[in-house]
């Protein structure tokens, strides 16, 4: 039992419940004895001496009174209590739970002493009441529960016996009974409650387990696993945040794309692809100033939110592009790739998620594809171009290609004979929704929208059909789009109807462009290698335009090239004869034939002859016509050349 009186407050699970639960039962313990204490006071004859009848009792009385207070202020502040201070707290009420006890018990043994048998019985009454009353309200605090009890209840079964009255021997062997009952009862409850507030300490460290667990794998479940930034679902659930608590406030949304990452995950392997990766999270986050998120939504994309205008975003923008721009240093390597950035501001741009993604994309898009990388807001300008892309990419999903689509050809004709070598075949759309379609706006959407395998298609099997009714030794020259590199099932479609048509393979060129080539080196190689075993010719379309324009030279399987009309435009100036006649001295260097486009005079005409270009193509010759009128523009072509 004195094992329980220095363990007061040790355990501090147990500590900080039995402070929690006596802060709710003192207050009753107080106004017990106040209650009791003022019966007793009222009901004391006159010939008590007045210090017992008044004075002392009332200065009690106003002790517990003043302990009542404390305790009801104390409930009302709920106070979350920790265990050093539970611990101190059980420790004084002990301390003040003996005191008030001794006090109490002898002020109404001493008032035995005075009265008659019936107000002696009340007082017996009275202290064995209190007692029970105040074991009770003790009871989560054994210690002092019984600490009270046993200055209580054997000196007042003492006393009683020592009056060898029948009535006061009955009354101090039922409060004896009583009491050691009690005793039984407290420890019972006592075991009980600890129990209780035990298991009741393991199911919430469990809990706050499972709530940490939980939060743990949210936040996982939020977070990019390779550079740590938060991912695509933290990113909309943040976009659909902020467009709803965001009133008077305006934000940016922005995509980020790196510019040349595929390359260097095809030239050094994805290894060094995940470590740049890295490099730059850790260099945005250096960079990005209060306000600005930057997310990793997939692959090399990656999203943007800003707090603030156009201006503030559009400064983060420039200094996030700028940062994209230095080279990035993996072991010996240096790697440079850069990025393209759209933003879309809330509200201008638009008041939901789906429109602020969807024109942050489409100014992405339009900094990659008009702008050639770096930064792009959205605009209003901008709305009546998504409308229209919308419009024409809603006409392609409905398009029936066959009917939709129809060929125009323009002659490419050899410089020296002028006779017609082959035949450009180029896509015209004119679309029962929306008219009539240039090329560059509808390719561009068929290939964000993967449609341009059906375009591809239709073209070539009507080419074939128009190959029937062109001289045997006239080609046919077909552009494939950067998305036909990279599907198989586009390339096997087009073997098969190669070889049901009977046309000769050596008949057909593939024209690929530089841009189209650098998504995937690797990937594009193997597929137009394939081509020229089935003895189709490739053509790179557009040379100097692109990247890395001497590599692809190298390294591709091509046939000819065709020299961009750009560079045929400024054969006149100085510079201009001079790139181009290097651009013709390096194809007969590596014996591949030269086709100049956009010859419109024929001083150009002449210019390349002396440079010993072999092939051209322009408006001299001809412009693009329905294929129809191609016969006859062959036969008037060859008459000229003749004569």
């Amino acid at each position: 039992m004195l094992r329980w009186y220095a363990s007061v407050g040790d355990d501090p699970r147990i500590a900080v419940a039995q402070a929690v639960s006596l802060q709710r039962q003192l207050p009753f313990l107080y106004a017990l004895l106040i209650f009791n204490s003022v019966g007793v006071v009222l009901s004391e004859p006159r010939q008590t001496p007045l210090l017992l009848r008044t004075l002392f009792p009332l200065a009690l009385i106003a002790i517990s009174g003043l302990r009542l207070l404390h305790w009801l202020g104390q409930t009302r502040r709920r106070e979350r209590l920790r265990p050093p201070e539970a611990r101190r707290r059980l420790r004084l009420i002990m301390l003040i739970a003996a005191s008030l006890a001794l006090a109490y018990t002898g002020w109404a043994l001493t008032l035995l002493r005075y009265g008659d048998p019936l107000r002696q019985a009340h007082v017996m009454i009275y202290l064995t009441a209190t007692a029970i009353g105040c074991i009770f309200c003790l009871s989560v605090l054994p210690q002092a529960a019984l600490l009270v009890g046993l200055i209580i209840m054997p000196p007042f079964v003492a006393v009683c016996l020592l009056q060898q009255n029948t009535m006061h021997t009955v009354i101090a062997v039922d409060g004896g009974l009583v009491f050691v009952v009690l005793l039984r009862v407290l420890f019972n409850g006592y075991d009980y409650f600890r129990q209780q507030v035990v298991s009741h300490t393991r199911f919430k460290r469990q809990h706050d387990e499972l709530i940490r667990l939980n939060q743990e794998n949210e936040r996982l479940a939020r977070t990019d696993s390779l550079t740590g930034l938060p991912n695509r679902r933290r990113f909309h659930d943040d976009l659909a945040e902020l467009v709803e608590t965001t009133t008077a406030g305006v934000f940016a949304v922005g995509l980020f794309d790196l510019d040349r990452f595929k390359p260097v995950n095809d030239t050094f392997g994805h290894h060094v692809g995940d470590i740049l990766l890295i490099q730059l999270a850790e260099r945005v986050r250096a960079m990005l100033p209060g306000g600005a998120t930057f997310y990793r939504l997939g692959g090399d994309e990656f999203g943007l939110l800003v707090s603030g205008d156009a201006h503030v975003a559009g400064n983060v923008g420039m200094r996030l592009c700028r940062a994209l721009d230095e080279p990035f240093t993996i072991g010996e390597l240096t790697i440079a790739v850069g990025g393209s950035l759209g933003i879309a501001l809330f509200p201008a741009a638009g008041r939901l998620a789906t429109e602020l993604f969807d024109r942050a994309d489409y100014a992405l898009y339009h900094a990659k594809r008009v702008q050639g990388g770096g930064l792009c807001i959205f605009t209003h300008d901008l709305e009546s171009a998504i409308r229209r892309d919308r419009a024409i990419e809603a006409a392609l999903q409905a398009c029936v290609f066959e009917d939709e689509f129809h060929l125009y050809g323009q002659p490419i004709v050899g410089a020296r004979t002028g006779r017609v070598e082959a035949i450009e075949l180029l896509a015209r759309w004119t679309s029962p929704l929306i008219g009539e379609v240039v090329p560059a706006d509808f390719i561009a959407i068929a290939e964000r929208s993967t449609l341009i395998h059906g375009i591809t298609l239709t073209v070539f099997r009507k080419g074939l059909e128009v190959a029937r009714l062109l001289p045997p030794d006239v080609a046919l020259s077909f552009n494939v789009s950067a998305c036909d590199l990279h599907s198989p099932a586009t390339f096997d479609a087009i073997e098969r109807d190669l070889l049901a048509s009977g046309i000769a393979p050596s008949r057909i060129w593939f024209e690929v462009t530089e841009t189209a080539v650098m998504r995937d080196p690797t990937a594009a190689s193997r597929m137009l290698e394939r081509l020229r075993q089935l003895g189709i010719r490739i053509a790179l379309d557009d040379f100097g335009t692109g990247h890395s324009s001497l590599s692809n030279l190298h390294q591709l399987p091509l046939d000819k090239v065709k020299i961009d009309r750009s560079f045929v435009n400024d054969l006149q100036a100085q510079r201009g004869w001079a790139v181009v006649e290097a651009m013709v001295g390096l194809c007969r260097a590596l014996s591949l034939e030269c086709v100049a486009e956009g010859v419109q005079n024929a001083e150009q005409l002449e210019t390349l002859l002396r440079m010993g270009c072999e092939h051209v193509q322009g408006f001299l010759f001809a412009e693009p016509m329905p294929v129809e009128r191609l016969p006859d523009v062959i036969r008037i072509i060859g008459r000229r050349a003749a004569a």
